[in-house]
């Protein structure tokens, strides 16, 4: 799979589809052509920690056109078996691919008025089309509506690391005034600038500050209508616990549940949702484990290019962002635009309710089992004592 998605993205010229490759031949046709503008990512080299705002030249076999000659002989069991090798300290073929690819551009499309842009992790709009706006499950909104739903409990990762996580509406506004720079900075500049879209260097906010916002949100500020269990989520430092968390928070639910679903004639679902929620928060993994440290010259000089109304039209100022009001926005955007749940006042103090209802149940459980591990060790540790 890993290694069938390098072929798609490495040679998607040879698809219907399109490609970088063929864009770029599209734009040696166009007449006028005044501004190419390509969307990397700032994970591209995230295999260093301290990343400027250049590029940097790939090994000899991230060469596009050698892979491309490879995939025209080679079988696809084959290329699987090169993905290791090929990914080397890199987490997956998507940051991959974006490296490929702007290697490929500084070596065949220099000529062209290009820029690159690279966003670090995407998020909800800070401000347009309105605060919170979210229409997909890419990047984190996945993962906070697993946390909500208290389905996801425990991932692994480094609390105190940063999460670098950009606005989309910052990511559209910065992708357009780069366009409008790149058509008149052309001629002034010898090679192609890069410029860095990322949130951690200027405005830290970490993963425990994320996850404690979040569980308050989703607690008692504005749940989802309907969840698995109270929401609560931790990170493991290493794997040992980060398994027995699993098991205990995750499959052993995850049984009981479907057991009684099938004792009851009702679709058991919990284990599928699992296995699909394991796999999410494992390629995120990488990211809650570390943090980049990302220049951003290129960017602050082209915010210095704008004028006032041209900074409040096409905002991108990192400083101005509000994390504690940006996060609760956002929460609430993956309830309203991708759930499309019942926003009602009347239906969010249900869902509160609800929630108060599940802690208030946890604890008696909580308590209950305590003092049944009570009952049964107090004799034996009476007898040990005397």
């Amino acid at each position: 799979d890993g290694m069938s998605k390098l072929t798609e993205a490495v040679v998607s010229t040879q698809s219907t589809g399109g490609g970088t490759m063929k864009m770029v031949a599209l734009a040696r046709q166009t007449k006028n052509l005044i501004s190419f503008v390509h969307v990397s990512t700032a994970y591209a080299n995230c295999n260093l920690l301290d990343i400027d705002e250049v590029f940097y030249p790939m090994l000899k076999e991230h060469d596009p056109m050698k892979l491309m000659d490879l995939i025209e002989w080679m079988d696809e069991e084959s290329l699987e078996a090169m993905t290791s090798s090929l990914l080397k300290d890199r987490p997956n073929t998507y940051c991959l691919t974006k490296a490929i690819t702007e290697a490929y551009l500084f070596e065949h499309a220099q000529d062209l008025p290009l820029g690159i842009f690279r966003p670090s992790i995407i998020g909800a709009a800070w401000q347009e089309p309105a605060p919170g706006w979210i229409d997909n499950l890419n990047g984190p909104s996945g993962l906070f509506i697993a946390v909500g739903k208290g389905v996801l409990r425990i991932l692994e990762g480094d609390r105190n690391k940063v999460a670098d996580i950009i606005p989309i509406d910052y990511c559209v506004n910065m992708l357009i005034t780069i366009g409008w720079y790149t058509s008149i900075a052309t001629k002034q500049i010898e090679k192609p600038l890069i410029y860095h879209c990322t949130s951690g260097s200027k405005k830290p906010y970490t993963w425990l500050q994320l996850g404690t916002i979040m569980l308050d949100h989703y607690s008692s500020t504005n749940p989802f209508n309907e969840v698995f269990r109270t929401p609560s989520v931790n990170f493991a430092t290493n794997q040992s616990e980060l398994t027995f968390w699993k098991v205990v928070s995750h499959w052993i639910p995850a049984y009981l549940t479907d057991g009684m679903s099938k004792l009851t004639g009702n679709r058991a679902r919990m284990l599928r949702i699992y296995d699909k929620v394991h796999k999410a928060s494992l390629t995120f993994t990488f990211f809650t484990k570390r943090e980049w440290t990302w220049t951003s010259g290129n960017c602050d000089m082209l915010m210095s290019k704008m004028s006032n109304k041209e900074k409040k039209l096409f905002n991108f100022d990192v400083n101005q962002i509000v994390w504690e009001d940006y996060y609760p926005n956002y929460f609430t955007g993956t309830k309203q635009y991708i759930l499309k749940e019942d926003m009602s006042t009347s239906k969010v103090n249900e869902a509160i309710q609800q929630q108060a209802k599940y802690r208030h149940m946890t604890h008696l459980v909580l308590f209950i089992f305590m003092a049944f591990i009570g009952y049964f060790l107090y004799p034996a540790l009476t007898a040990l004592v005397n």
